[in-house]
């Protein structure tokens, strides 16, 4: 690539091809960001002079309307674009980047979390400005926060397991749980990196173990056998000794052993011939403690099984009003729209907004806010037949979808109604609040074939009725787009 000093020389000195050449640099560039997987933001003087198209789809702005507008908008708070204002502007103009990772808002008002890298253009110069390269980092973090969660279930399994656990390598203890530690006399801080030969009686003994234990794990098989074992004062006990390797191929990826302290049980073998009775009754016992095992077994694989049901329920609902989510709406549009071709009938698509939510929010609170926002779901869920979906995809915004429609006229029926039944006061912690909606309708096949159209369509229809004053319906109308 031409050096770009050179080729905004020839530009300014008339030169054949500067010019050119320097638009197709630009344009080069211009392709780079555009095309790159980060937002990249441009800042002068705490305002967005530039920013790509991932930045601009990453916050919700529409492409170019960014530009102009301060940083403090993608903070949550006011206080907290200052906080980040006062722990960057030092690293900044020393010429060093800057390199966090915090949570951003999007236009909608919701937050995600974000790495942010900084760059002054000039540390000595703010005015040229600061490069600013932004990645959403939302799923890492969740990913990391299931994955300390499900660390801390299995370091609770492990601490409170009434079997010794330890892992080794190289004949050397790497980890072990607190029964393990209980059981030789060891804390587990001394115990680890100390060689596995210390906990038996004997060099012959663990070279015996050693004979038996080789082949078995080396054939992937897990190894389940009794020795004697010796606790860290001398002292020696009879155990039952399991053991599987991470991996048969590979000695150096470690095994895990699990031990059991049964010199109670050995003593019980001994005076089997004198007391029969004692050894049913223990049987009795061990049976009675795999039932209890098993009941709690099968009761952690039920709520595994709830929670699991419960995270894809998450996926595909809003959490406040458990209605479907924006990714569940597309799937049941599709399905609707899929249904009506073959059927050849229509399918309406209602967007409704309330009109002057924020007001609800900013005087009272979000609370109350969002207990509205359940009540008004409450009441849509109410006016739909079992074939119809609502969905709220943010803030104070619902989707409806209604297959089987005969007309438009039918259509504006039913926002009629839902105008009627809305409109209706909202009893609230006391708080009577009247609240009218503003809603857009749109037609499969009449407006659209897919849903990100037909949903696109009924929402220019219901701006149409904002911009009328709100509180009525409009069907979508092709001449005024």
């Amino acid at each position: 690539m031409k050096e770009i000093p050179s080729v905004v020389a020839n530009a300014r000195n008339g030169k054949p091809g500067g010019e050119d050449a320097l638009r197709h640099i630009v344009l080069e560039y211009q392709a780079i960001l555009d095309n790159a997987s980060v937002g990249i933001l441009f800042t002068r003087n705490r305002k967005v002079l530039h920013c790509n198209a991932a930045a601009s789809e990453m916050f919700g702005w529409p492409l170019g309307e960014l530009i102009g507008q301060p940083g403090s908008i993608f903070y949550p708070s006011a206080d907290a674009y200052d906080e980040m204002g006062r722990i960057a502007t030092p690293v900044l103009e020393c010429g060093k980047p800057f390199d966090t990772e915090l949570t951003l808002k999007r236009r909608d008002g919701s937050t995600f979390w974000c790495r942010m890298r900084a760059k002054a253009i000039d540390p000595c110069d703010n005015g040229k400005g600061t490069i600013f390269i932004i990645e959403d980092i939302t799923l890492r973090k969740d990913t990391d926060e299931s994955l300390k969660h499900l660390l801390l279930e299995y370091q609770s399994i492990l601490d409170n397991a009434t079997l010794g656990i330890t892992f080794t390598r190289n004949q050397t203890f790497l980890h072990c749980n607190a029964r393990f530690s209980e059981m030789f006399g060891w804390p587990s801080n001394e115990l680890i990196g100390q060689p596995t030969r210390i906990v038996y009686p004997s060099a012959e003994a663990f070279a015996a173990i050693g004979r038996i234990a080789s082949p078995i794990l080396g054939s992937g098989a897990r190894l389940d056998t009794e020795a004697v074992m010796m606790k860290r004062d001398g002292s020696t006990f009879w155990c039952r000794v399991l053991a599987k390797a991470i991996d048969s191929t590979d000695n150096g990826k470690g095994t895990i052993f699990i031990v059991e302290d049964i010199t109670e049980r050995k003593r019980t073998q001994e005076a089997i011939l004198r007391a029969r009775d004692e050894l049913e009754l223990r049987v009795r016992e061990r049976t009675a403690e795999l039932a209890t095992a098993n009941a709690l077994l099968q009761v952690e694989i039920h709520e595994r099984r709830a929670a699991e049901e419960q995270i894809r329920h998450l996926a595909n609902h809003d959490v406040l009003t458990g209605l479907p989510n924006r990714r569940l709406l597309v799937d049941r549009i599709e399905q609707a729209v899929l249904i009506a071709k073959r059927s050849n009938r229509r399918v309406a698509i209602q967007f409704i907004d309330l009109d002057r939510f924020k007001q609800v929010n900013d005087s009272l609170g979000h609370r109350i806010g969002d207990l509205l926002l359940q009540t008004v779901a409450q009441r849509l869920r109410g006016l739909l037949r079992e074939v119809d979906t609502v969905s709220r995809i943010g803030g104070d915004e619902f989707i409806l979808v209604m297959p089987d429609m005969q007309s438009a006229a039918a259509a504006g029926e039913i926002a009629a109604r839902m105008l009627e039944s809305l409109a209706q006061p909202c009893l609230i912690e006391g708080h009577a609040l009247t609240i009218t909606p503003s809603i857009g309708i749109s037609l499969y096949p009449d407006d659209g074939i897919d849903a990100e159209t037909l949903i696109s369509r009924a929402d220019h229809a219901m701006y149409r009725t904002k911009q009328a004053g709100g509180g009525n319906y409009r069907l979508y109308a092709a001449d005024e787009n």
